[in-house]
């Protein structure tokens, strides 16, 4: 029951489960977890804790803000992790030198899934698709963009879909802005079948039918665009 755990606003759940983790040995977490969701509402001291125990993940969701440091961050991260969703303060600075995220950690070019969450409308995303960077990569999701975006991220998203190395399967763009989504169809970006646009993460469903569903193992990110892509196999659910 523990192998996928999702972490989110308060209740009563979430106190069950912290006293549960109070009680339980660092390498039960480590013997038993896969999957760790940790979505808004986990303070980031919650998070740091969770993650050092849970050294055998190969997908992780964490959404916890502020943030240390990328470095802090990435230290505390398991070498089997392959699917990862966060914040995009992660691999940025917003008093840093550069405009560029910072991806010379060596669990990046393990990475085969990367969701990354409330970019900033000015931030140069470009380094992603860099030789070498990102050898492993066919999934990548850009979340919460608006009309502010469209002069980074048009460009971007077709450079990506142009990509060699990384050779990307699918590209998701999660937007409700009519500007946006209007400029994805103006530039052609949406006659390629590996680019599609959602409205929400968690599309079709609401937040909390959502992270009940993954909980269950009957739902997951990346299901709903790889259907509507063609990727999913018959037979396969959301």
């Amino acid at each position: 029951m523990y192998e996928i755990i999702v972490l989110g606003a308060c209740g009563k759940k979430q106190d069950l489960f912290w006293r549960t983790f109070s009680s339980k040995p660092a390498s039960f977490f480590a013997q038993n977890v896969r999957t760790l969701h940790l979505a808004t509402g986990v303070s980031y001291s919650q998070a740091r804790k969770i993650i050092a125990v849970c050294t055998n993940l190969s997908s992780l969701t964490c959404w916890a803000n502020p943030l240390t440091s990328g470095d802090e961050f990435c230290a505390l991260l398991s070498p089997t992790l392959r699917r990862l969703s966060i914040n995009a303060s992660t691999v940025w600075s917003p008093t840093g030198p550069t405009r560029t995220p910072d991806l010379s950690h060596p669990l990046f070019a393990c990475i085969t899934h990367l969701e990354i969450v409330n970019p900033p409308n000015w931030f140069d995303w470009s380094p992603l698709l860099d030789a070498g960077t990102l050898p492993r990569l066919t999934h990548l999701a850009f979340g919460d963009l608006d009309a502010s975006h469209i002069h980074r991220m048009i460009g971007f998203f077709g450079a990506a879909l142009e990509s060699e190395e990384p050779r990307l399967e699918l590209i998701i763009a999660v937007s409700q802005n009519a500007q946006f989504l209007a400029a994805m169809e103006g530039a052609g970006l949406l006659q390629d079948r590996r680019m599609v646009c959602m409205p929400s993460y968690h599309y079709p469903f609401s937040p909390t039918v959502y992270w009940d569903a993954v909980a269950r193992k009957e739902c997951e990110f990346w299901r709903v665009p790889e259907a509507r892509s063609g990727l999913l196999r018959s037979g396969e659910g959301v």
